[in-house]
């Protein structure tokens, strides 16, 4: 994945919850062998290698510049903290354009407007994907009495 630096400068790291935020210092932390308060390049390497990567000292470069919103030449706290609110953004971004392109497979318009057929959906699911999912009782309970699914409903029912 490549960061683009302007997208993660704005990056507001709130979007992270307290629980996500408490496993990011532990981290941090276990990056951290030198206790500096930044992640180092040969602390970098260290981790990476007991991952069973070699990188090597050009790509642990291009790694620590990639994400070094400081400009030290190390990770800061504040640093990783952005990578994974950053990375959180990217993965909730795409998660939602595949909903919407899923949506509009399945008969719904691209501006999220129009429905999806209840049946088609099932189909689909249980037929192309050989899922044995109850969906009957899932749609019901986002859309009872209703044979089409809105784009929000349809997005709950992927989502859940």
């Amino acid at each position: 994945m490549s960061i683009n630096m302007d997208d993660l400068k704005k990056v507001n790291v709130d979007t992270l919850t307290a629980k996500e935020k408490q496993k990011c210092y532990e981290a941090f932390v276990a990056f951290d062998k030198n206790v500096s308060g930044y992640i180092e390049k040969d602390e970098l390497r260290a981790v990476l290698e007991e991952m069973g990567q070699k990188p090597t000292e050009e790509e642990l470069i291009k790694m620590i510049n990639e994400v070094d919103v400081s400009g030290r030449g190390a990770i800061s706290k504040e640093d990783f903290l952005k990578i994974i609110a950053y990375h959180k953004m990217i993965l909730q971004t795409s998660d939602e354009e595949d909903i919407k392109l899923a949506f509009i497979a399945l008969g719904g318009n691209e501006d999220k407007s129009g429905s999806v057929d209840r049946q088609k959906l099932i189909n689909v699911i249980q037929n192309e994907f050989n899922l044995s999912i109850d969906l009957n009782r899932l749609i019901k309970e986002l859309s009872p009495n209703q044979n089409e699914l809105k784009y929000e409903d349809f997005r709950n029912l992927l989502q859940n």
